[in-house]
């Protein structure tokens, strides 16, 4: 291969490489050789909610469906649906679930590797060292919408640092929403309910305040509905120079409530006695129960299943319309931890494509021919990446487009495999399946609105 190839691959995948660092301009893409992000997102997204009925449905008509036998008892039926239930009881049971969870992994992503949170921008001034294990998130329905939230809590700033914030992604919309935002102490209630306590008890009372709100449907987001703090006896001389009310006082606790649902610190506000606050505080809680939240350390490892989960599956029903994914190239990535190596071997053993490394001083780089043409490169640097070019080789596709497919083929193939326009890239035809960890970069060249050459690598648009 001439000097003059090797240097355009160095510079194509330097270029390629560019394009996984945050760059918070638009891609540029033409509208005639490109789709809006969110307009591919919402058709999966709706794509995705289709399927799930249609499954759900055919479960409900043939729920023997696929199987070889059925159980002879009751207690035979029962005890399989427990050990199912167990088995699957932390993974998603639906594609729009693992869509929601794969959303939050590049939440979680972006906070590992960039330091920085959706509507919060940066969680710390002193945030330096971005070891966030100390960290907490947890992925819920908390607020009882049907969906599950994503809850991180931040402990590593200091006391006036803390929060913990709600998110919640509507996969339908494609919108991402905080809900609800934080010191660190909360109870959550079942019904919909949040007690959260403050973050310093001024008057140092026996009783912590504490702001209470309730999840608002129409707003998706947490709204306040009241705030209780106390007087007592002993500090109201001091703090207000006026006697403590006592003929307010009818259990006589020397405890006075202040109930509201905006903030107040008028001495006439502190009027109400215990039994009050707990009618009060009923009302919002009775018949309710909390939740027990499942925290995890903010680290890779805890979340590391969101995207394969989401990308497997959407793969999975991609393939229903194919007979070629045994030689599908991109898929190698979502199921090889070395797809590189896999895919090397997979060409060489099946197509008789011979593996050359034409630079002594470039041992990453390797090409692949076919009758003595160029067809594959593989540049095994950082995540690495895998090229296909020319003409099809017979059957070998990646995520079922391959060189001689028509743009807009090529588009309609990759949408079906989670891909969409990303908003980082810097040539046209530039694709992603996501931003967080573990997720997919395609790009691709075309002349004439026909595909020339393919490049796919993993990829995440933090880590640069």
């Amino acid at each position: 291969m001439g000097k003059k190839r090797i240097e355009r691959k160095r510079a194509l995948t330097v270029a390629f490489l560019c394009s996984g660092i945050i760059v918070w301009n638009g891609c540029g893409l033409e509208e005639s050789a490109s789709k809006d992000a969110e307009t591919v997102e919402e058709e999966q997204a709706e794509q995705i909610q289709g399927e799930d009925t249609e499954a759900q449905a055919e479960e409900t008509e043939n729920p023997t469906l696929g199987e070889e036998s059925v159980p002879d008892s009751a207690d035979a039926k029962e005890e399989e649906k427990s050990d199912s239930e167990e088995e699957n009881a932390e993974k998603p049971q639906t594609l729009q679930e693992a869509q929601i969870r794969h959303y939050y992994s590049g939440v979680l992503s972006q906070l590992i590797a960039a330091g920085q949170l959706p509507y919060l921008g940066e969680v710390h001034p002193l945030f330096e060292d971005r070891d966030m294990s100390t960290n907490l998130f947890a992925v819920t329905d908390i607020d009882g919408d049907g969906r599950e939230e994503l809850i991180v809590c931040y402990l590593n700033g200091g006391m006036a640092g803390t929060f913990e914030v709600v998110y919640g992604y509507d996969p339908i919309a494609g919108e991402l929403k905080q809900e609800f935002c934080y010191y660190p102490t909360f109870t959550y209630y079942d019904n919909g309910i949040i007690c959260a306590s403050w973050s310093h008890n001024p008057r140092m009372a026996e009783f912590w305040p504490i702001d209470v709100y309730q999840y608002d449907p129409e707003s998706d987001s947490y709204m306040t509905v009241g705030t209780v703090d106390t007087l007592e006896r002993e500090i109201c001389e001091r703090w207000y120079g006026k006697p403590f009310p006592e003929e307010l006082d009818t259990d006589g606790d020397g405890v006075l409530y202040r109930i509201d649902n905006t903030w107040s610190d008028e001495y006439e506000d502190y009027k109400y006695n215990q039994a009050d606050f707990e009618e009060w505080f009923g009302v919002y809680t009775e018949g309710a129960m909390t939740i027990s939240i499942d925290y995890q350390p903010i680290e890779y490892e805890s979340f590391a299943d969101f995207t394969p989960t989401y990308l497997k599956r959407l793969a999975h029903e991609a393939g229903r319309e194919r007979t070629d994914t045994a030689s599908d190239l991109g898929l190698l990535i979502l199921n090889e931890a070395h797809f590189l190596d896999a895919a090397k071997t997979l060409l060489s053993e099946k197509y008789d494509v011979v593996m050359e490394q034409p630079e002594e001083n470039f041992e990453e780089y390797t090409v692949g021919t076919v009758s003595g043409k160029e067809v594959f490169t593989f540049t095994a640097l950082d995540a690495g990446d895998l090229s296909y070019s020319g003409e099809k080789l017979d059957d070998v596709t990646i995520f079922g487009i391959y060189p001689g497919i028509s743009v807009d083929g090529a588009w309609e193939k990759l949408k079906a495999y989670g891909f969409y326009a990303s908003p980082y890239g810097e040539v046209e035809n530039c694709l992603i399946t996501g931003e967080g960890f573990g997720n997919v970069s395609i790009w691709f060249s075309a002349e004439d609105g026909v595909v020339t050459e393919i490049t796919v690598r993993p990829y995440c648009a933090f880590a640069g």
